[in-house]
Order: structure tokens, then C-alpha cells, then sequence
């Protein structure tokens, strides 16, 4: 070999490297803060009303919002389509468990596409041996259509007596306030 190949050889593999740096830093950067591109205001308005809804879950049970009179909720909107609600599904179970300790109900709503979906639904709820209520929600159903304008996952949002007091991407601010709220709630009540 000439040493102009070696050369332009040499040249090539040193481009292909920077380019598969630069495409590598933006994936990282997208998992290290997958929400810096989302708007802010995915969810409902802190303050807002919490609207009614009847949903039947999983395995037959009605929840609607008279359920929750009294009780604190966090609705949690998820797809099996997004591969950011598949990363935060193994905590699903961990998080139920806080969360009914601080006082609180975990409902779980997965998105409804296609037929199919129910069995994917299921699925998902085992694998990951999700415990809390599971709504299965198609286009058009009240919970995606109040709850979550945007159809927006992974997504939650938290009421109390009525009232949103926080929505907005998991893993966001918001959402690791909410869980600290549960954490001091558990140890306080030790």
C-alpha cells in the first residue's frame, strides 16, 4: 500500500470516529435528560379541578374520581410504544407500594392504538408485576382526553381532594418532588 492511501485511509477512520462520537453525546444526552426537550406544560395546570372520569381496569373494576373523594391519586399514562415508559415500568412496583404507604393510590393508564393492545397491556402489567389499577385507554377516552391533552407519555399527574397539585413528565422535577413528598410522608408516619 501507497503511502497516500494509508494516509486517506487513515484520514477516513479518524472522520468515522468523530462521527460516531458526536451521534453517541447526543443519545447520551438524551438519556442522561430525556425531558430537556418537552415543553414544560404537558400535563394539567397545577390548581385545575381534577375532572370526573369512570374507567374500567384491567381485570374489571370501575375507578372514577368519587373513588378518590377523600384520597389522593396519581395517574400515570404510559404506552408500551415508548421506550421511555419502558425504562421507568421496573419501578412501577416500588413506586405503588410508596405511594399507597403515604396515603395515595397509583393508577396506571396505558395507551390504547391498535388491537392488540389489551393482550400488550397485560403483558406489560406482568412482566413488570405492576399492582396498581390498570386502565387501558383508547383514542377519545376521558382520561387521555381530560387528564392528558397531549397524549403525552410517559406522563402523570397527582390530585388531591380534588385538585391537580402537580403533572408533567416522569422523571421530571415535578415527578421526584411528588415521590420525595411519599418518601417523608412514610418516614414521618414511622
Amino acid at each position: 500500500m501507497t503511502t497516500t492511501t494509508m494516509f486517506a485511509l487513515t484520514w477516513a477512520v479518524l472522520l468515522g470516529s468523530v462521527a460516531l462520537t458526536l451521534l453517541m453525546a447526543a443519545k447520551l444526552r438524551f438519556v442522561l435528560d430525556p425531558f430537556r426537550h418537552q415543553p414544560a406544560d404537558l400535563g394539567l395546570p397545577e390548581g385545575t379541578p381534577a375532572p370526573a372520569f369512570s374507567a374500567s381496569t384491567l381485570d374489571g373494576a370501575v375507578v372514577d374520581t368519587e373513588d378518590y373523594a377523600e384520597r389522593a391519586f396519581t395517574l400515570v399514562f404510559v404506552s408500551h410504544h415508548c421506550p421511555s415508559c419502558r425504562e421507568h415500568l421496573p419501578h412501577m412496583r416500588a413506586l405503588w407500594s410508596l405511594a399507597a404507604s403515604a396515603g395515595s393510590d397509583l393508577v396506571m393508564v396505558v395507551f390504547d392504538e391498535e388491537s392488540g393492545s389489551r393482550a400488550e397491556a397485560e403483558r406489560l402489567v406482568a412482566e413488570h408485576d405492576v399492582p396498581a389499577r390498570t386502565v387501558l385507554a383508547a383514542p377519545g377516552h376521558p382520561l387521555r382526553e381530560l387528564y392528558n391533552p397531549r397524549q403525552a407519555t410517559p406522563l402523570y399527574c397527582h390530585v388531591e381532594s380534588g385538585v391537580v397539585r402537580g403533572s408533567g413528565p416522569l422523571g421530571s422535577q415535578g415527578w421526584q418532588n411528588l415521590v420525595r413528598g411519599w418518601q417523608a410522608d412514610v418516614v414521618g408516619a414511622r
